[in-house]
């Protein structure tokens, strides 16, 4: 399935809520992780998720997943830590600096058969998983989180 760049924007922006706030971290594979189910105002299902790696403090990440009706899901978004290099070989090729960064769904990737997600700019909004989750919550409209993630209160930094 590929997403227009008008569609991809539109599940973006779309308002969603967190259905189940009190998700519990596991640890995994040298992580912890905590996954999270979200709605649209008209149904649309979505996923949230954050993964932190325990002995990397800089090796962070969370996103936000498109499920679609088949039940496949496709990564809208995803807010990464300063702990890897990234480039965009569909775009100049050349490596982003080492720092934190925000993938974006596009058109042009996915119709290319990468990863939804693959295109990234780096970013200085954040720092640290918190910091990506609330970024995270204020440009995807998401609510739900509680007091410390509503999005009314998160200015862009």
């Amino acid at each position: 399935m590929v997403l227009t760049d008008d569609e991809i924007q539109m599940l973006l922006s779309l308002p969603k809520c967190i259905l189940n706030p009190k998700a519990r971290k596991i640890s995994k594979r040298g992580s912890e992780q905590v996954n999270y189910d979200a709605e649209g105002e008209s149904g649309e299902k979505f996923k949230v998720y954050l993964r932190q790696n325990l002995r990397i403090p800089e090796g962070f990440s969370c996103g936000l997943l498109f499920v679609t009706e088949s039940g496949d899901t496709i990564t809208l978004t995803r807010y990464n830590g300063s702990d890897h290099e990234h480039g965009n070989p569909l775009d100049d090729g050349k490596p982003l600096p080492v720092s934190c960064h925000i993938h974006r769904a596009t058109q042009k990737y996915m119709q290319a058969g990468r990863k939804a997600e693959h295109y990234a700019d780096t970013t200085t909004r954040y720092s640290n998983l918190d910091g990506a989750l609330k970024a995270m919550c204020f440009d995807c409209n998401i609510s739900g989180l509680g007091d410390n993630f509503d999005t009314q209160q998160i200015p862009l930094l």
